[in-house]
């Protein structure tokens, strides 16, 4: 919570019907607004001290205003340490009532209940591939609210700028598993989700009339996605394994090399998924498990041989999907010892064969960049931009012949200077 200013003073108000008596009041500043309320106490006007805000005299009685003065004070600062500690929304006018016992709860929806309900609607609606990801921030933001605020939530209208400061630096420093800190784009894209929920209730639930962190800025690092180049991906189409295991993980990846189907996909390939055409080609027509978008591919010969092969096998098993089932974890394991025998320098995971597919087989053999996409499965062109990113295999590409043509075109210039001189 920003530092604020706060004060508590007292002062008097004649009395309507008798000018020699006033009434004495109690007002709360906080950065500036002022509140007051009645102390319920009345004294002649001119026993008051002005400067010091308190009764003149030693009586017993003027001792017990004064003294009954002094706890009103001692009460309003209590409140407002309470409120503060709490990171509560600490206004003159919310200060004021939760001294007088009044309802303090600001007029809204809670963050927890916006968290609550975009689970219940969005949840069923994406597929667990596209919604575990925002489960995880859920997550994040829940635990946060619980370690930084007494009632374990906040309102709306107190989700700011430093509140996206406050929880950027929460997930920073506390991992939801202590082995697995989230740091650099991970923390980017924690920030992405928590701002576009905030966007969908100002946008279509209309709970909250402004996005304050809508100007927050976690930026991405631009990083450059990991794929095998052709040299890499001979060097795993020609290795061959003894252990079963290992070759059944090389082929699995390798598919998705020449498919640029994700995991999850793979896995879940049956007979129904495709079609053959009269020209004898195969297509692998499924929708996404994460996005739930139509990906159309036409295999490769190098894809539909693998096919082929576990095709007969689930066949002659009885088996309802093409691919025996793994565990993804099982298969990173096991791509690390693939990567060591190939003597890849890539670090694989499952997903690089993705990556590969639209970069090294796809976009560098000239395929259009709207073909990739249908595909990949993208839902925006814009995420099968990515993988059109500048390397310096095309930097060469695009240079070779340069000095040539500058040669060309310098000879040409000289050539018109020694004429025009000639003549």
């Amino acid at each position: 919570m920003e530092t604020q200013s706060f004060g508590v003073c007292f002062l008097i108000r004649k009395c309507k019907n008798d000018s020699k008596r006033a009434d004495i009041y109690a007002r709360i500043t906080v950065d500036g607004e002022e509140k007051e309320f009645s102390t319920k106490e009345q004294i002649e006007t001119s026993h008051w001290n002005r400067e010091k805000g308190m009764v003149k005299g030693t009586s017993i009685t003027v001792k017990s205003i004064n003294n009954h003065l002094e706890n009103i004070r001692f009460g309003i600062k209590d409140q407002y340490r309470k409120l503060f500690d709490a990171n509560e929304l600490v206004t003159a006018e919310s200060l004021k009532n939760a001294y007088l016992g009044l309802q303090t709860q600001l007029k809204g929806h809670g963050l927890k209940e916006l968290l609550t309900y975009y689970k219940k609607i969005w949840e069923p609606k994406l597929k667990n591939g596209g919604f575990k990801n925002y489960k995880t921030t859920i997550k994040y933001l829940e635990l946060f609210l619980e370690s930084k605020y007494a009632s374990g939530d906040v309102y709306l209208s107190q989700v700011n700028g430093q509140f996206a400061t406050d929880f950027e630096h929460y997930i920073r420093t506390t991992p939801i598993k202590d082995h697995d800190p989230c740091k650099g784009n991970g923390v980017g894209k924690h920030i992405q989700r928590f701002k576009r929920i905030l966007n969908w209730a100002k946008e279509d639930l209309k709970w909250i009339k402004e996005n304050q962190c809508a100007e927050y800025s976690c930026p991405l690092k631009k990083s450059k996605r990991k794929k095998l180049d052709i040299h890499e991906l001979v060097a795993l189409e020609t290795k061959a394994f003894v252990n079963p295991s290992l070759n059944y993980i090389k082929e699995l990846f390798l598919y998705s090399c020449y498919t640029g189907l994700a995991f999850a996909d793979v896995m879940a390939l049956a007979e129904t998924d495709f079609e053959w055409d009269v020209n004898d080609t195969v297509w692998c027509k499924i929708y996404r498990t994460k996005s739930d978008e139509l990906s159309a591919i036409p295999l490769l010969k190098s894809a539909a041989k693998i096919l082929k092969k576990y095709r007969d096998d689930a066949k002659e098993k009885g088996r309802k999907t093409i691919f025996p089932r793994i565990t993804n974890q099982c298969v990173n394991d096991s791509l690390k010892i693939i990567q060591e025998a190939c003597a890849i320098n890539t670090y694989l995971t499952f997903h690089v064969a993705r990556h590969t597919f639209a970069k090294t087989v796809a976009l560098k053999n000239g395929i259009p960049l709207e073909t990739v996409q249908m595909m990949m499965g993208h839902t925006k062109i814009t995420t099968t931009q990515i993988y059109a990113d500048v390397d310096e295999e095309k930097i060469m590409s695009d240079m070779t012949g340069l000095e040539d043509k500058l040669e060309k075109k310098r000879a040409i210039i000289l050539d018109g200077a020694f004429n025009y001189s000639f003549n």
